[in-house]
């Protein structure tokens, strides 16, 4: 009974789109959003880490929640940053310590919470005409690549997943394909066309062409003087490989790399047309091998690329095990599923899309609540 009432409040959400209103939005801001932050509260220190608050500017962005948006970026400066993003990348880990304290629990950075946050400041100052905004996004943009990027061999620059402990000796790093967001780096270089965000993202299509192996992502990988090396770590990809689908199918149907990037990453799609009713929650990217299924975040993940296949049987399935997954999960204990739901349902409802150069349009930029 609990999930057929909840339904009623969620299965609309298709019909939603170029509305002003966005109930995904706001049942995530009653569950997850306090005074600020937004908490993750599967883990029992109840932490906030430097994702999830960059994840709930961009949605703010979209939903054109101006209030949601400055607390969030007010909480992130104050409590990860030291008070200042100009001169401090934030901490990617904020929570209850083993005595009860409320504080730092890792100091280092993690660089695609720092992307999104310089990318939704950046998109925010020109939807929004926010000089403040664009001037941070800057200054943040120039930090990224000053402390977490680094120039291979090969002469292309990367995206390290943090400021410290990815290097692994001369000219060998530990990097994260789900942290290449290729439309956040276009976006960023249109922006600030005197900083390299250009190359790193000539670096990231580099790195995912890479990483594909029979259609599938892993979590991890390394690069060893410039090429990525086949077996380097367990070959496991999950909870963060699913972005990486997620980025590629929201990516602009001009967009030189789409086809190519969809077709070397099809491999979750093809799990799905064995037979499966779930994507899988782990997979070996050397030997093709599955193992269980993937939460609901999973199923809302692969929306925009199952749509830009044009697989509506999959879609339709996917897109309701979505629904009644964020249904069922509403009340809170489900942060990173609820995150990549408004993601990929987001999308789906076309509360937003990226253009050529990863710029965002918002449906409220064209309708009359903009």
């Amino acid at each position: 009974m609990r999930l057929a009432l909840a339904l009623v409040l969620w299965l609309p959400l298709a019909g939603l789109a170029n509305t002003c209103d966005w109930p995904l939005w706001q049942h995530f801001k009653r569950d997850y959003l306090v005074d600020g932050r937004v908490i993750d509260d599967s883990d029992a220190r109840l932490i906030t880490t430097s994702e999830g608050q960059s994840y709930g500017m961009f949605f703010a962005l979209v939903a054109n929640d101006k209030a949601a948006f400055a607390d969030m970026l007010d909480w992130t400066e104050q409590h990860l940053a030291e008070g200042d993003l100009t001169g401090q990348l934030p901490a990617w880990l904020w929570g209850r310590d083993g005595q009860g304290q409320w504080r730092i629990l890792d100091a280092n950075s993690a660089s695609d919470a720092d992307v999104w946050i310089a990318y939704s400041l950046a998109e925010a100052g020109r939807l929004w005409g926010n000089h403040r905004y664009a001037s941070l996004g800057y200054l943040l943009a120039r930090r990224i690549i000053a402390e977490e990027t680094v120039i291979d061999s090969k002469g292309r620059r990367h995206l390290l997943p943090g400021v410290t402990g990815f290097r692994q000796g001369d000219d060998r790093f530990r990097l994260n394909p789900s942290y290449l967001a290729l439309q956040l780096f276009d976006a960023l270089a249109s922006h600030y066309p005197v900083q390299p965000w250009s190359e790193l993202g000539a670096g990231g299509l580099h790195v995912l062409r890479g990483a594909a192996r029979g259609g599938l992502l892993p979590d991890w990988l390394v690069l060893e003087k410039g090429a990525v090396v086949a077996g380097a770590g367990d070959n496991t990809g999950s909870y963060d490989a699913i972005r990486t689908y997620l980025w590629t199918g929201m990516l602009d149907s001009q967009h030189p790399a789409r086809a190519e990037l969809l077709a070397s990453q099809g491999g979750m799609v093809a799990a799905l047309k064995s037979g499966r009713s779930a994507p899988p929650e782990h997979v070996n990217v050397a030997t093709g091998a599955v193992k269980g299924n993937g939460p609901f975040g999973f199923s809302a993940a692969l929306l925009p690329m199952l749509a830009v296949l044009e697989q509506p049987a999959l879609l339709n399935s996917q897109h309701q095990r979505a629904l009644q997954g964020a249904a069922a999960a509403g009340g809170g204990g489900a942060y990173y599923n609820q995150m990549l739901s408004l993601f990929g349902l987001g999308w789906l409802d076309k509360q937003y899309r990226f253009d050529r150069q990863g710029r965002l349009l918002p449906a409220w930029e064209a309708s009359e609540c903009g």
